[in-house]
């Protein structure tokens, strides 16, 4: 008996010792820990899926182009630790010189695609022929984001009635629609059917090289003005699309429950400051958690701006300061910023040297 009594104590000390070993950490779990929202190319129908540990991100990569000359319209890198300071890789110079249409391209947007693989989407578009000269799209994809294949124009003038007669196929961007299991690519269109506005257009896609339906109209300004350079992010169970109001201008928010349908002019809001010229904004997630950014090209004025919010549901933006943010010895246009891992931050720039910049 008593050496059962013994058992029975010494057996529940060997619990409580196994309990109490539990470090606060080990009972937290992931409680209370922080992530970053998905990077805005990863929108979808559904929330994405959680990244394994060395998907985390660490850096932001920044795609962009840098003037009207033929040689400007090229697609260049950045990178950011922070997301608000950027210096230019490879020197300044192009990763990306494009072959095929008019051997120059415009408005790139970098996302990572439902495959894991990367890729770009852009403007086919020499503008030393005239703005309304643009017909078709482009795209790329990559496996590393150094090495770009599969370039592809994607034709848009003449294949369907909605594209008869194009004169402009701007900005295009993706999301992946996992309820059709497609890419829904969004641009702004000129057309015999826009009756001469350009305003933004959708088509699906398999695979960012073809189309599987007519693009259709995606949203119009009820006012008649015109709308372009839509970058549409999904936060927190709602689609928010930034957009030029070309007539106007600046840069307008609106939000929908849908990625293809519920956009309500009608309620969009100005989010860039009163009266400055910009276009092709780009919004994305700080990696710590602590708010959202939104740049945009004041391509009247030679510089970009960025603003800031703490909550992409308050729809309210500060405009920072120039000491608190910089784009290094480059003047980007129009682009767009995804985050990067620490293993392909260092393989970019080992790969595409960070350009020394002038402090």
């Amino acid at each position: 008996m008593k050496r059962t009594i013994a058992f029975i104590i010494a057996l529940m000390l060997a619990v409580s010792t196994l309990f109490a070993c539990a470090s606060p950490a080990d009972e937290k779990g992931t409680e209370g820990s922080t992530a970053a929202p998905s990077p805005a190319g990863t929108s979808s129908e559904t929330d994405a899926p959680v990244a394994d540990e060395e998907d985390e991100p660490y850096a932001y990569l920044f795609a962009y182009f840098t003037g009207n000359d033929p040689s400007q319209e090229r697609i260049c890198f950045a990178v950011s630790t922070d997301g608000c300071n950027f210096k230019p890789l490879n020197y300044g110079k192009p990763v990306v010189t494009q072959t095929q249409g008019t051997g120059c391209v415009r408005d790139p947007y970098i996302f990572r695609g439902n495959d894991g693989a990367y890729y770009m989407i852009g403007t086919d578009m020499k503008s030393s022929l005239g703005w309304s000269s643009n017909r078709h799209l482009i795209s790329w994809r990559s496996e590393d984001l150094i090495t770009w294949t599969d370039e592809t124009i994607i034709k848009i003038d003449g294949e369907y009635k909605s594209t008869r007669n194009t004169t402009r196929a701007w900005a295009p961007q993706a999301l992946w629609n996992e309820d059709r299991g497609e890419y829904m690519i969004y641009f702004a269109l000129q057309s015999a059917a826009t009756g001469g506005r350009t305003i933004m257009y959708y088509a699906y896609s398999p695979d960012l090289k073809t189309l599987s339906t007519e693009p259709a109209l995606l949203f119009a300004p009820t006012n008649g003005h015109d709308a372009i350079d839509s970058d549409i992010v999904y936060y927190d169970g709602l689609y928010y699309m930034f957009f030029k109001d070309e007539t106007s201008g600046g840069i307008h928010l609106m939000t929908s429950e849908h990625m293809d349908s519920g956009w309500n002019y009608d309620e969009a809001k100005l989010v860039t400051p009163q009266g400055l010229a910009v276009e092709g904004s780009s919004a994305y997630p700080l990696i710590d958690g602590s708010g959202w950014i939104l740049i945009s090209d004041a391509y009247m004025s030679g510089y970009f701006i960025m603003e800031k919010t703490t909550d992409l549901a308050s729809w309210n933006f500060s405009q920072l300061g120039a000491d608190e943010f910089s784009f290094k010895n480059f003047t980007p246009r129009h682009g767009s910023v995804i985050h990067i891992t620490k293993e392909q931050y260092d393989a970019i720039t080992e790969a595409f040297p960070v350009m020394r910049t002038r402090d």
